[in-house]
Formats: C-alpha cells, sequence, structure tokens
C-alpha cells in the first residue's frame, strides 16, 4: 500500500473504518493551520494588481483532484464555441521546464509541461501556458495569444493570481473527507473557504454527507461522460479519435490521478471486467509497469496516456471524458464576462 493510499482509507469515511482523523497528527494540523494563516495575513497585504482580461480560477480545497481539469477543458471549449480566444494557465505539476513561462504544445514532453496541461493543450487545441508563478503565465496567453479569458486549472490557494472569478469543484462521493486540513484530513483550506467562492459545482450526484458538508453553497452538480476513445499515432504527438473501444470483456485498468476508483467505475458501466491497476496521483510509467499479457486491453485516462505516448501499443486506448453541467452553470459564466466588460 502507498502512502497515498494510506491517507486515503484514513481521511475517508467511505475507504477505510479508520477515518478518525489520526489524532496523532494534531499537532502538525496545528502548524499548518497557522502557516495558512499567515499565508492569507500576507496575501492580502500583497493584493495582486488586476489583469486586463477576466480570470476564472478552476480549483478545489482538498488534496488530490476532484474533477476541475474536465471542466477547464468544457469550459474553454465552450468559450471558443461563442467566438472567445480563452487561454489556459497551470501550475505543470510534476513538469520540469528549462524556462518559465512554459508554452505547451502538442510536441511537448510531459517531464517539461505536466500531463494535466499537455492533456488539456491535446483535447482542446487552445493556448495553454505553464508557470510556478501563474500570474506570469496569464500575462503570457494576453501578451503573444491576445487571449480574452483566462482559466485557471488549479490555483484557488495561489493567492498571486489575480481572479476575478473562483470555482470549486467538489468530489461527489468523497465530499471533504474527515474535515480536516493537511495531513490530519485532505482539506487544503477550511471548509469556511467555501463561504468566500463564487461557485461550487459537485462532480456526480452528491452523497448525503457531502450535501451536510456544502450546506447552501452547492451550486450545480457536474457529471463526467464518456465521450471517445483515442490512441496514439505513430508521431507520438496527436491521436486517433475512435468513437468506440474494444469489445467489452476483460480489460486492465490503470489509473494515476487523485481517485482512481471514478474512473474503475466509469470502465465497468461501460461493460468492462475491470482488473484494477492504480498507481499514486501524477505517477510517471515505464514501459514495464504496463506490460500485463501483451493482448487483453489496457485502458486508461488521457491525463495517464499523454505520460506513456513514447512507449504506446496498439493494444492501449485512452478514454476521454467530458463534463456536462445544466445551462444555469454556462448563464453564470456569460454574465460574469459580461459585467467584466462594463466595467473595464
Amino acid at each position: 500500500m502507498s502512502l497515498e493510499e494510506w491517507f486515503n482509507k484514513r481521511w475517508y469515511p467511505s475507504e477505510g473504518r479508520g477515518a478518525s482523523g489520526l489524532p496523532l497528527l494534531a499537532p502538525v494540523e496545528g502548524l499548518y493551520r497557522l502557516a495558512l494563516k499567515g499565508r492569507k495575513s500576507w496575501a492580502r497585504s500583497h493584493e495582486p494588481d488586476p489583469l486586463s482580461v477576466p480570470v476564472i480560477v478552476v480549483g478545489n480545497i482538498t488534496a488530490g483532484g476532484a474533477g476541475k481539469t474536465p471542466l477547464v477543458a468544457e469550459l474553454a471549449r465552450w468559450l471558443h464555441e461563442r467566438g472567445m480566444n480563452p487561454g489556459i494557465v497551470s501550475r505543470g505539476y510534476g513538469g520540469r521546464a528549462k524556462s518559465y513561462p512554459y508554452q505547451v504544445t502538442e510536441q511537448s514532453h510531459p517531464l517539461e509541461s505536466g500531463d494535466e496541461p499537455l492533456m488539456l493543450r491535446l483535447v482542446t487545441g487552445l493556448p495553454v501556458m505553464v508557470a510556478p508563478n501563474r500570474a506570469e503565465a496569464a500575462q503570457a496567453l494576453i501578451d503573444y495569444h491576445q487571449c480574452d479569458v483566462i482559466l485557471s486549472d488549479d490555483g484557488l490557494q495561489h493567492y498571486g493570481l489575480w481572479r476575478s472569478m473562483e470555482i470549486c469543484v467538489v468530489d461527489g462521493q468523497r465530499g471533504f473527507g474527515n474535515g480536516r486540513l493537511l495531513p490530519r484530513g485532505p482539506l487544503r483550506e477550511p471548509l469556511s473557504r467555501l463561504d468566500h467562492v463564487d461557485v461550487v459545482i459537485s462532480n456526480g450526484e452528491p452523497a448525503p454527507r457531502v450535501r451536510q458538508q456544502c450546506g447552501e453553497r452547492l451550486d450545480f452538480t457536474m457529471k463526467l461522460e464518456p465521450f471517445s476513445w483515442h490512441q496514439f499515432n505513430l508521431d507520438q504527438t496527436s491521436t486517433l479519435k475512435l468513437e468506440s473501444g474494444p469489445e467489452p470483456g476483460p480489460a486492465h485498468g490503470v489509473a494515476a490521478i487523485g481517485n482512481p476508483q471514478r474512473f474503475f467505475q466509469t470502465l465497468r458501466q461501460l461493460g468492462y471486467e475491470v482488473m484494477e491497476q492504480a498507481f499514486g496521483d501524477h505517477h510517471e510509467f515505464s514501459a514495464q509497469e504496463l506490460q500485463f499479457d501483451g493482448v487483453t486491453p489496457v485502458m486508461m485516462t488521457m491525463k495517464d496516456a499523454v505520460k506513456c505516448r513514447d512507449f504506446w501499443q496498439t493494444h492501449w486506448w485512452a478514454l476521454e471524458v467530458r463534463a456536462r453541467l445544466p445551462d444555469l452553470f454556462y448563464q453564470k459564466i456569460h454574465q460574469h464576462i459580461q459585467n467584466f466588460s462594463q466595467h473595464d
């Protein structure tokens, strides 16, 4: 069992009987709380200058994935289809570019860009810029691509980036776990942070416990739906998009995401008998780790697939999912952009 799995079993009541809040870590949680207060106090006295375009931050307040990256991709597509020129900024977790801001292209290597930024570039075709300082990445998108809306994939806690709107995504199954701050629980910030964001979205129908944790702050429910299957072409920088995958039957499900079980459940709903192969979030794969029997289909997320394209095999498949949200959500986004333009 990895350290990540060990913590998850204790953070989330539904994933292990020991979800009691790890009382021995209470002093460390206290230190984290103090550091968080100090950081927020510093941020209030060093507020960044507003940018010339709307900046919409899509993030969460828990460690690990909640579904924010598919939402960023869908929102970027929606804006582009309506004649806008959106750009995406990201920290580029796991990437080690030689210099920043780093522009992500189809030829980028995930060890430079990070896995999520490269996936976003491949599935949207829109400008993606990476930098530890997201404000620099955002300004680069404005300067070099004339982007008129900036979307930040993650970054609720990155107070160096000015934002005109904040969206918090919540895992509808796991919610906020035991409600404790790191490392005693999964929270990056206290639940009171929800009172200061503009929109709270549940990824999947929220469980009763999650509804209780969110209270009246839960605005919309998002559903991630299978959209298309992909296999990498011989050039390894583009994908062959397929409407259907292999015939239902046995398959190896590979996932190195925040909540692997969500992906495995999706595969089962599509009719596959899944042999689970879960890895830590952002895991860097080697070809040897994915050598099972050489015949049975190997299925993975797009986020994981971009890290495997250098040694891609013909019986491997990547599943692209799309976020689906109610029209009222998009109306809120449209109204926000209109209001920004009127006050600019």
